[in-house]
This record gives structure tokens, C-alpha cells and sequence, in this order.
């Protein structure tokens, strides 16, 4: 069985094999390929600006499908560094108490927005955003930017000017006299000016000649200055003390170009910092030091983590703010040889023949390797000005380095000879190649020896962190939340604006401290639980205990078998046996009913059949009880993702029996069994139909609901690269029980990257269909649709392709029309709450506080417990409801439901999970900033990521998404 990201796809040899040849790229004059003459590549932006590459919106912080870019701090502060989490000393001046407005702008002074809602107690909250506190009173000019390469500098048939090249423009001394010191560029087409340097209306167009010229072509951007007339700030003005922000202020046509105005302004001085690496457009800022860096040891130090300032515009809590930050990234180890890079990659040990390892396994090689595609690297053989040229690393070589020839030019006869790479290298540098036999690396200037190439500055690591990796990630990104308050001022002190000519220029200047907001600790409610064991008080502080406890509707298990895959350190029958009592125990303890007798036991092969296996084990479960077993059990050694993979394909989808995975060295060999156990407890049930507790909430009493979550996955950067790319997947999720605490979901595979569910209306109509059948082929009266995995740009989609389709579905089915409201979930957000009286031992605020955020319902809520960092507060927002819900209403109905997250004894708070989250643990895996969702989009999630294991591969040799089992639709199988 094959899937999706195997080894090595047999219809893909653009990233390895060894099938064809690709010689190295001649110079246009006939200089020889490693030369790297061209100049004008070389030239490098006086401000020491580097960039590094990534996709569009991350800069830093989470992607999903891309697991691992982590957000937070720790107070540790860097390798080295002997300050601690609760002590922050800085060396930066203090902030002033007040700022002046400058000259030519004015106070803008908005009221602070009243709450809508009355539920729970009062408080103040501080929050990471700084208002802007004057604009401008004169003219500020906004210019059009048109760049384009002139047909006689174009080399490749195109007249697109690109990012580098725009960098090189705009610091070319001939646009800079004419536009100005003053003059602000948002990377793209769009500039503003205090100055009028150009009539209004009128065009200016001039051709700058760059570096690199050839003997065959110029090297020149034509550039044409527009001024379109002044910035309309009285409309932002008005549009803020009229108080209706939309849900996406950039979607507004006449407030796009002011905010796109104000963010370059404040982005211009951090951007061209000597030493600081960012992005075109990126909103973060990193500074590689002592104190912002820390290697990570688990990758043997290729890899570096680096914590930066990030800074944006944003209209929040009815202000105009910059949201200020910080943002911790992976980035690749400046200067390490390739050879270093691929060792630590591959898993090579450092003293192993390298070569011999790849010609034995080069699918392997080919596969641990692929995330080296994509990033710049430098060679160190030249001259300085040659070595500084970054070139992008494209795939790797089909031949090795005897068996890659190309021309080269002999100055001295004006011939030209046919040679090796080897010997090129051995001739021209005396430079006897190490690996001969491995592949080379493949640029657009050529091919080279991994060994001469290194790691350039810069680099951000675009590939999900695994294992131990994220483990060291964690320890330096994480921060407790009054540590992370501390680090933001800090990076506020970095910033700081108030001494800044640009803004000042503009009249534009930022209060200095944390703006202060009105918020509310909403009550707790009360989870229930069966055989009257309910506590008769909320729980404090989030949290609360199986002790006593038995499960509000226990399942029944009739028939179990139990798989062991032996591993180092096996373990013999008896204790099995006593394990296996431990179980049956436990799950007695919580109300489940188990057979007197001991599951059918049996030891496997990890190369063997897997199928044939648990085929086996079936069968003997059916002849010991009587019957086919309702609960499979498999103990492993080590986490073992293939092996995890192959058992869920075969459970869910080809046998459609659950099945619970558990590793030995925690489940039979670790400590805290007893709260292990009950933790599989709650898995195990909910696999099993059963509900393990509910809450409270009126709402649901008063009518029948049903809450629904949606969500996508998408593929890493790596697997993005393969031809053809893996699909994304999204699932719904849906209830079917009156207290809206049991789920059944549905998954679907669609074109990678696709953000919107592709299948959504045969999705939603399968999952009414659903419900219906468990309540007597009624519908729902109302529907609460929360949809994850969005920008705000991408919310009017969801009303057009998700919205109305299921508002136009439910007209199919009799009986009154269900009332249909939707609510987006946002949490790639940079927004932190900091209490100002009350709150945890970390510094974050109580689980239950809200914020408002504007006219419509639209919160950041924080409803659980943070148990390290600092707490992500989630931000929901109503695209349409025809509930006609109340801010109360809406607020309690989000915050309770997250409170009846099936396997867990806290409010949900959800991290990134692999697929192969086989530890089982209730304390779901965290990240550096803890974020929260309601269950019915986080089981979405989950169903979105189990959907990756049910890939299987068709007769014709295609990969498609396996349907779940039948006897698994009303399980929640993803738990």
C-alpha cells in the first residue's frame, strides 16, 4: 500500500533519480558557469537588508498543514543567556510617559467602545496593541508605481520586475533624489509622499540602469510615478467615529490604500535595519544576537530558532492601532557546508560514509533531503563578491559530478573543451572533491558540489519541525504571559516610533503603552457526568478531575483483541496480562462494560501484513466472545508514524472497528498509569458511541441545534514540490445529540491548496441526513456553523461558497427551515490579553474572559486554562445570523461548549497535533502560545488530519481518500 509523500513517487524524478542530464548554464560572454560574473546579481542593498523567502502570509507564526512554525517566547533569552523567565532586564531607554503630536498632524481621539454584554464580572485588560493617537492635517500624495524590464533588457522573454529587482530600484540614487528620503513604497505598486514631487494626475517616467550589464544586453527597469492626489484622511476618520468596522477593513475600497499607507510608513525604518531579515510585505523583523537566538541541538545545530519583533496596522477595540508583537521562527544555520545540512537531515551519523549511505538508499537520501529544496545558498571557493551571491537551490542533479559535463571557454585559444565538473574544479581551483558520487546541486547558474556549498544568512526553515525538533523549539519560544508582556515592551523600545523621522513627517505618532480595554470573566458552567457523580460547583480556575466520576452514557465493549508488536525491551505475556487487567479495571472505574474475560492476545510482526494481522486477531476476538470485536488494541514500542498510519487505514476504513493505539513505554511502562488509562478511557468511549460528559446551556434546551465545524489541511512545502502534490483535505464535523456533545464527521480530498471545501454541499447534505437519523427524521431548528483554517480576506467567500449553499440545502428537506447562523474562528492572529488585576500564576487572564471587538458580535475569547506560555485568545466573528443572537447569548454559548470537549478534563485548548498523536494523552499537545477552539471545529481538524492516513492507492496505481466505514459513522473514529 502506498499513499501520498511516500519515499520516493516513481512519476517524480525532478527531485532525485538519476535518469537524465543537466549540464551547467554558460554565461552569455562565455565565462565559465562557477564564475558567477554578472555583477548586478551581486549587488547587495546599502541598508544590509537581507530577505529570506516564504509563503505569503506566514511570517513566522502558524500555517496549517505546515506543522511546526510556532509563535511565543520563553523569558529564557537565547543560548547562553543567564536571564531568567522571571526576570526581564533591559538595556534599552525607557519608553516615554507621553509622546507630542508632531507638527502638521492632530489628535485623533476616539471613545472607547461600551460593551454589549452584561454576563459575568467587570475587568480591565491590557492588550498588545498601541494606539495611533494624531494623524496627519496636511496632504499626504499617493503615487501609482509601474516597473517593467524594457524589451532590450529582457532575458527571458518577460517584462515582470521582480522583488530583488524592485528592492535595487527603489535604492537606486537616481529615484531616490527624485521621490525623496521621506517617500514610503509598499513593496508592490503603491507609494506615498508628504511632498508633491510629481503634478497631481501627471506621470513621470525614467529608466534606471542597474548593474550587470553584458556585452549582448542592458540591465534596465523602466519605472513610471504616478500621483494619484491626496490620501483621503478625513474618510478614515469618519469611518472610525461612526463606529461600523467591517469584519475586513482591507475589503473596503476606500479604507484599503490608508491602512496599506500606514503600514508602510511604520514598516520603512525596520525593514532596512543593517542586520534585521524580513520579507517584501512581512510584517516581522529578526535580529540574529545572543539574545534573540538559540540553537537547536536536536538537529545538530543546522537549525537555529530566532525570536523578532512583529508590527502591523490594525482597527481593533474601535481604535487604530499597531499591533506589536514578538514572533519566533526556525531558520537555517548560516554558513553550514550541505554535507552538514544532508548528515543531519537524513539521520547519517557524522562519521558514516555519506556516499556509500546514498548509493545504498538514494530514495531515502532523495526524500529526508527534500527539505533542502527551495532554500538560497552561497559558495565560499571565490572571491568575496563572487561567494555573497545567493542562489537559490532548485532540485538535485540526476548525475553525479564524473558524470556531468558541460562546455568551458579557454580564454587563451577562444575554444572551448568538453569537461566533468570534477575535473573542472580539480583543473581551475585545486579543489579534489570529497563526494564525487553525490548528486550536485542544481541553480539557475549552475550545478555545484554539495560540499562547496553552504547554508546563506537569513534563511527561514519553511518545513513543519518534527519531533525532538519541536520539543527545543518550545523551550526557547515559549514565555509565560507576563514574561511575553515584558518582551513586546521591549520590542516597542526596538521600534520606537516617537524618534522616528517618517512618522513624524506625516504627523502621525502611537501612545507608548499597552492599550487598556473593558472585558468580562464569563461564569464556568458545569460538566455533567452520570450516576449522579456531577460536581455541584463550577470548577476553578478551568480544570476539574475524573475522580468518582462515572461517564454521562458509558459504551459497551462485547468483544476486544489486543495486538503487541514487539520491540526492544519486549515485555513478557504476564505482564500484558496484568496490563490488560489494569484496563479493564479502569474502564469498569468510569462506567464502561467490559467482558470477564481478558482481551485475545496476540504478537505481530511490524514487516509483516498488516491487514493479515489484524484479520487474525478479528478472528479469534469472534471465537473467544461470540461475536466480531467492537475495540482493537495495539501496543508498539517507539512512535512509529508508518505503523500508525497502515493500523487507522485498515480500522477505519477497510474492517470499521475502532481501535486504540498506545505506546508501551507509556501505557504498560511509565508512570502515572492509573491517569493514563482513564485518559484511553475517554478516547475509547467516544470511538464507541458513548458521551463522555455535557454541560449546561440553556440555549440547547430551548430548541434542537446543531453545531457544525469546519475546516482544511493542507500539504508542507516539501510535498508541494512533488508532481503530482498531495490534495488538501477538509472535513465537517457535525452533532447529533440534543446537548449537541455527540459528533459525526465527514472528509473530503481536494486540490492542494484549495482553501474552500470543495465538496461542501454533498458534505453538509450527508451530515443533516445524519442527524436526522438519530432523531426520528427530524431536522435541526437552528444551525451554528463555525469554520476555521481563514483570513479576513477569504470571509466573504465563506458567505458565498459555504454560506448560502447550505441555506439553499436545507430547503430540501421538510418540515420548518432551520435558521442558520456562522461564525468564522480566527486564531493566526497576533492579538494577546494581559490582565491588569486578577489573573493565573503565568499572567494570563482567567478562562471565561472576553473582549469586544466591534459593532457586530465579534470577541476574542479566552475559555480555558493556560498551562505554560501565554494564552491565544480565539477570535469569533458572525458572518451572518439568522438566530438573531444576543451578545450574552453568542458570548456563554461559544465559552460553554468549549467546555465539553469529549476527552478532556479542561477547557479545549487546542495545539498543533501530528497525525500520528498516538500518546494518548487528555493534555493535547501544546504550542509555544496556546490556542483554543470550539470542539466542533477542532474535531473537524482532527478529522481533516486522519483523512491523510486514509489515502490508498487504486488498481491504476492513483492515490485516492478511502471512505470511513459504515459501522463508523456515528463514531467520533478521529479521537
Amino acid at each position: 500500500m502506498s499513499g501520498y509523500g511516500r519515499s520516493h513517487p516513481k512519476d517524480d524524478r525532478s527531485q532525485g533519480g538519476r535518469r537524465r542530464s543537466v549540464s551547467p548554464r554558460r554565461d552569455r560572454r562565455g565565462e565559465d558557469p562557477y564564475g558567477h560574473r554578472d555583477e548586478s546579481r551581486n549587488t547587495r542593498s546599502s541598508t544590509g537588508r537581507q530577505d529570506y523567502g516564504g509563503s505569503g502570509r506566514d511570517s513566522g507564526f502558524g500555517r496549517r498543514g505546515g506543522r511546526g512554525d510556532y509563535r511565543g517566547d520563553r523569558g529564557s533569552q537565547g543560548s547562553g543567556s543567564t536571564q531568567s523567565s522571571g526576570s526581564f532586564r533591559s538595556s534599552l531607554p525607557n519608553l516615554p510617559k507621553a509622546v507630542d503630536v508632531p507638527k502638521g498632524g492632530r489628535l485623533f481621539e476616539l471613545k472607547e467602545p461600551e460593551m454589549k454584554g452584561t454576563a459575568g464580572s467587570s475587568t480591565r485588560i491590557n492588550v498588545n496593541h498601541y494606539e495611533i493617537q494624531s494623524l496627519p492635517v496636511q496632504k499626504t500624495y499617493q503615487y501609482n508605481i509601474r516597473m517593467r524590464v524594457p524589451g532590450s533588457s529582457q532575458r527571458r522573454g518577460g517584462e515582470k520586475v521582480s522583488s530583488m529587482q524592485k528592492a535595487k530600484v527603489v535604492l537606486h540614487d537616481t529615484v531616490r533624489s527624485l521621490w525623496g528620503s521621506l517617500f514610503v513604497f509598499d513593496g508592490v505598486s503603491l507609494g506615498w509622499s508628504p511632498k508633491e514631487f510629481v503634478p497631481v494626475g501627471k506621470e513621470c517616467t525614467t529608466t534606471i540602469d542597474l548593474p550587470g550589464h553584458t556585452s549582448e544586453k542592458p540591465n534596465q527597469i523602466q519605472i513610471a510615478i504616478r500621483n494619484n492626489g491626496p490620501l483621503d484622511i478625513g474618510a478614515l476618520v469618519t469611518y472610525m467615529k461612526e463606529g461600523r468596522i467591517d469584519l475586513n477593513p482591507m475589503g473596503d475600497a476606500t479604507i484599503e490604500p490608508l491602512l496599506k499607507w500606514l503600514n508602510a510608513v511604520f514598516r520603512k525604518d525596520p525593514a532596512s535595519r543593517e542586520g534585521w531579515v524580513t520579507r517584501p510585505n512581512a510584517n516581522a523583523y529578526f535580529e540574529r544576537s545572543r539574545d534573540t537566538m538559540m540553537e537547536l541541538r536536536s538537529t545538530g545545530g543546522v537549525l537555529e530558532a530566532l525570536r523578532g519583533v512583529f508590527q502591523t496596522i490594525q482597527l481593533r477595540f474601535g481604535k487604530v492601532t499597531l499591533n506589536v508583537d514578538t514572533a519566533t521562527t526556525a531558520f537555517w544555520t548560516p554558513d553550514k557546508n550541505l554535507i552538514q545540512l544532508v548528515h543531519a537531515l537524513a539521520g547519517i551519523p557524522p562519521r558514516e560514509n555519506i556516499e556509500r549511505w546514498f548509493l545504498e538508499i538514494p530514495d531515502r537520501f532523495f526524500h529526508m533531503c527534500q527539505r533542502l529544496i527551495g532554500i538560497f545558498i552561497n559558495v565560499q571557493h571565490l572571491n568575496p563578491w563572487q561567494n555573497a551571491k545567493k542562489m537559490k537551490f532548485q532540485k538535485f542533479s540526476l548525475k553525479d559530478s564524473r558524470e556531468t559535463k558541460f562546455d568551458e571557454l579557454d580564454h587563451t585559444t577562444g575554444a572551448t573543451i568538453r569537461t566533468t565538473v570534477y575535473d573542472y574544479f580539480k583543473r581551475k581551483y585545486n579543489v579534489t572533491l570529497r563526494y564525487p558520487e553525490l548528486p550536485l546541486a542544481v541553480t539557475k547558474d549552475g550545478e555545484f558540489p554539495l560540499e562547496l556549498c553552504y547554508s546563506s544568512a537569513g534563511e527561514r526553515f519553511k518545513e513543519p519541525l518534527q519531533g525532538t525538533e519541536t520539543a527545543d523549539f518550545i523551550k526557547f519560544a515559549t514565555a509565560p504571559a507576563f514574561v511575553r508582556a515584558q518582551q513586546i515592551t521591549e520590542n516597542v523600545k526596538k521600534l520606537h516610533w516617537h524618534e522616528l523621522e517618517g512618522p513624524t513627517a506625516f504627523g502621525l505618532s502611537v501612545k507608548p503603552h499597552m492599550l487598556q480595554i473593558a472585558g468580562r470573566v464569563l461564569p464556568s458552567p458545569i460538566p455533567q457526568y452520570g450516576g449522579g457523580t456531577s460536581d455541584s460547583r463550577a470548577p476553578e480556575g478551568g480544570r476539574w478531575n475524573l475522580r468518582n466520576k462515572v461517564l454521562l452514557q458509558p459504551g459497551r465493549i462485547t468483544s476486544w483483541g489486543l495486538l503487541y508488536f514487539p520491540g526492544r525491551g519486549p515485555i513478557d505475556d504476564g505482564t500484558l496480562q496484568r496490563w490488560a487487567s489494569a484496563v479493564m479495571q479502569s474502564f469498569r472505574a468510569l462506567g464502561l462494560s467490559v467482558p470477564r474475560g481478558l482481551p485475545s492476545f496476540l504478537k505481530g510482526n511490524p514487516q509483516g501484513t498488516m491487514s493479515q494481522m489484524i484479520a487474525e486477531l478479528m478472528t479469534k476476538a469472534k471465537q473467544t466472545f461470540g461475536q466480531k470485536p467492537d475495540l482493537l488494541m495495539f501496543l508498539i514500542h517507539g512512535s512509529s508514524e508508518m505503523l500508525y498510519k497502515t493500523i487507522k487505514n485498515i480500522c477505519d476504513v477497510l474492517f470499521g472497528v475502532a481501535s486504540q493505539v498506545m505506546l508501551v513505554e507509556k501505557a504498560v511502562l511509565g508512570r502515572g498509569q492509573p491517569q493514563y488509562l482513564a485518559n484511553i478511557c475517554l478516547k475509547v468511549n467516544v470511538k464507541l458511541g458513548g458521551i463522555n460528559s455535557t454541560i449546561q446551556e440553556p440555549m440547547l434546551c430551548r430548541q434542537r441545534w446543531m453545531m457544525m465545524g469546519g475546516d482544511t489541511s493542507h500539504p508542507t512545502p516539501s510535498q508541494l514540490r512533488l508532481n503530482p502534490p498531495p490534495p488538501s483535505f477538509s472535513a465537517l464535523s457535525a452533532s447529533w445529540d440534543r446537548n449537541c456533545t455527540a459528533y459525526t464527521s465527514i472528509a473530503s480530498a481536494q486540490f492542494a491548496k484549495e482553501q474552500l471545501i470543495s465538496d461542501f454541499t454533498e458534505m453538509a447534505r450527508e451530515l443533516i441526513k445524519r442527524y436526522k437519523t438519530k432523531n426520528k427524521e427530524a431536522v435541526p431548528e437552528a444551525i451554528l456553523y463555525y469554520r476555521d483554517g481563514l483570513s479576513e480576506g477569504e470571509f466573504v467567500q465563506i458567505l458565498a461558497n459555504e454560506a448560502e449553499p447550505l441555506r439553499y440545502l436545507l430547503e430540501e428537506f421538510d418540515g420548518p427551515k432551520p435558521k442558520v447562523t456562522v461564525v468564522v474562528c480566527v486564531k493566526r492572529h497576533h492579538t494577546r490579553l494581559f490582565p491588569t488585576e486578577h489573573g493565573d500564576k503565568l499572567g494570563n487572564v482567567l478562562p471565561g474572559t472576553v473582549v469586544e471587538n466591534s459593532v457586530s458580535n465579534d470577541i476574542f475569547l479566552v475559555a480555558h486554562l493556560g498551562l505554560q506560555g501565554t494564552v491565544r485568545p480565539t477570535r469569533y466573528a458572525v458572518l451572518l445570523d439568522e438566530n438573531n443572537l444576543s451578545a450574552d447569548e453568542f458570548q456563554r454559548l461559544t465559552n460553554n461548549i468549549c467546555w465539553a470537549y469529549a476527552r478532556a478534563t479542561t477547557a479545549v485548548s487546542v495545539g498543533k497535533q501530528s497525525s500520528s498523536a498516538i500518546t494518548a494523552n487528555v493534555s493535547i499537545r501544546f504550542n509555544a502560545d496556546l490556542l483554543e477552539l470550539v470542539p466542533p471545529v477542532y474535531y473537524a481538524d482532527q478529522a481533516c488530519e486522519r483523512a491523510k492516513l486514509h489515502m490508498r492507492e487504486g488498481p491504476d496505481g492513483t492515490n485516492f481518500l478511502g471512505n470511513v466505514h459504515e459501522n463508523l459513522k456515528f463514531s467520533m473514529y478521529w479521537q
